[in-house]
């Protein structure tokens, strides 16, 4: 909708500046350009990170909003051509849809403003309907479900760069207007045109075809070019866009734990070989509490777990068009999010912390005092607990796992349980008070992961949270 249908960029841009300036902070209206396309909270809370700057978030959404609504019905105008094509459209048959990352009440206020009010659409989704904004193709799929038709049934017309991305990752013939964005940072796009006015029906359809889900009507919609003659822009046909279904996230899975497992027994056997025995004279320690080979074995299969992960992603890719950073959620988040994030793991280690003691259990469970008293080298275990640990579980659990199952009827808060449960479960050696401390810290991260889309925020919470474990153990093992 913005900057595709309507020229409502520079009103919201003037909205959020206005606001900002209220509260006593002038940011530039530059400072917007990263986030156009990815809604009004990223989009003022972005800048707000990006200056530092505290910010009521639904506040000041709400006051940039009503600023914006003042400016709608003397300033908003239509791109010429936008409305006649959109008819066109629908003349031609097609189901039309507007997918846009901002709130209902924008929406519907903009669309009524050009006439093309919500009740003319096929589908209306805002960003208040999916949990991951763009650059992840959240919005397009559910657009596509709404509408009944396949991914591959569907042209996106996308005006910004985060667009785009969402478009490619949905596994959808994306064309670009550069109405916002020069065409340079467009060139993502299947193909480019200066406005919306210079866009044909011919640029995206060749004959008509049904692409239409089974729970839908069918009826005959036009699928897109590079669907039916993937040949001739060089790409090969794309199935259903989004993350594995339930069964390919599992059994993927599967084959991610045995690599991870493969690894860590060639380390065992090898271990067992060189190190009959331990130094005191005793047989090897129970191998789950041996600092050493803890430290090795992770080096060892956190490599492994993350080329199985990238691979397995890298493979929807080539059935979907889904890019393996976006499906494991290796997209940039800034500091202070990362920073809120880590506040909130430093809360809840206080409060697990306060809970042990009160339940008379200590702090440091026995098998840590083990593991560290067990190790030659404490910097290659801290390696292995602080750094290599928290990346190699993220990228299996929140960065390949949680995706896939959050598509399925599952959904983001079943998702973000049955991971979490999976991640407690291979903690065996601690007792079961520990195994639920994980399993609730596994739910914080899962929460991080959904309301960022990225899985940057989690590893760094991870990371403290084993580096604030490694302390304590520290300290009581030196007592």
């Amino acid at each position: 909708m913005d900057g595709v249908l309507t020229d409502s960029e520079p009103l919201i841009n003037a909205a959020a500046v206005a606001m900002f300036l209220e509260k006593g902070h002038q940011v530039q209206a530059d400072d917007f350009i990263p986030f156009v396309g990815t809604g009004e909270d990223r989009y003022l809370g972005g800048v707000a990170e990006k200056h530092g700057i505290q910010l009521d978030l639904p506040e000041a959404k709400r006051r940039t909003y009503e600023i914006y609504l003042g400016l709608v019905p003397q300033k908003l105008r239509a791109f010429p051509g936008a409305v006649e094509f959109v008819q066109t459209c629908r003349k031609a048959g097609l189901r039309v849809a507007v997918a846009s990352s901002a709130d209902r009440i924008k929406i519907e206020a903009n669309l009524e403003k050009i006439g093309l009010p919500a009740s003319e659409w096929d589908a209306v989704i805002s960003g208040e309907e999916v949990v991951l904004k763009k650059p992840a193709p959240d919005i397009f799929l559910a657009a596509a479900q709404k509408l009944g038709v396949l991914p591959t049934g569907c042209v996106v017309i996308e005006d910004a760069v985060n667009g785009v991305a969402a478009a490619r990752a949905a596994g959808m013939r994306c064309v670009a207007v550069a109405q916002t964005f020069p065409a340079a940072r467009l060139q993502d796009a299947h193909l480019v045109r200066s406005t919306i006015q210079d866009v044909s029906l011919q640029d995206f359809i060749d004959e008509p075809r049904q692409a239409v889900a089974s729970a839908a009507p069918v009826s005959s919609v036009p699928t897109p070019l590079a669907a039916q003659q993937p040949e001739l822009l060089g790409e090969r046909r794309l199935g259903p866009a989004g993350p594995w279904g339930f069964w390919a996230t599992m059994g993927f899975g599967v084959l991610i734990a045995l690599g991870f497992l493969a690894a860590q027994m060639v380390v065992v056997i090898v271990f067992a070989l060189t190190n009959p025995q331990n130094e005191r004279g005793g047989m090897i320690q129970e191998l789950d509490h041996n600092g050493s080979l803890v430290a090795w074995a992770t080096i060892a299969s956190t490599p492994v777990a993350l080329g199985l992960s990238w691979l397995f992603a890298w493979f929807r890719r080539l059935r979907s068009g889904f890019q393996p950073t976006i499906y494991l959620g290796l997209t940039p988040v800034s500091w202070r999010t990362i920073g809120v994030w880590c506040l909130a793991v430093l809360g809840m280690i206080l409060v697990s912390d306060v809970t042990t003691v009160l339940l008379g259990k200590p702090i440091v469970p026995e098998v840590m005092i083990e593991i560290y008293r067990s190790t030659d080298i404490l910097p290659l275990l801290w390696l292995a607990i602080i750094v290599l640990a928290p990346i190699g579980e993220e990228v299996i659990f929140r960065g390949f796992l949680l995706p896939g199952l959050s598509h399925t009827r599952l959904g983001s808060v079943g998702a973000v349980v049955l991971t979490s449960a999976a991640w407690a479960s291979i903690h065996f050696q601690y007792d079961v008070h520990g195994i639920m401390l994980i399993f609730v810290a596994g739910l914080l991260l899962g929460a991080a992961r959904l309301r960022t889309g990225s899985i940057l925020p989690c590893i760094a919470m991870h990371a403290l949270q084993n580096f604030v474990s490694t302390i304590e153990t520290v300290i009581v093992t030196s007592r």
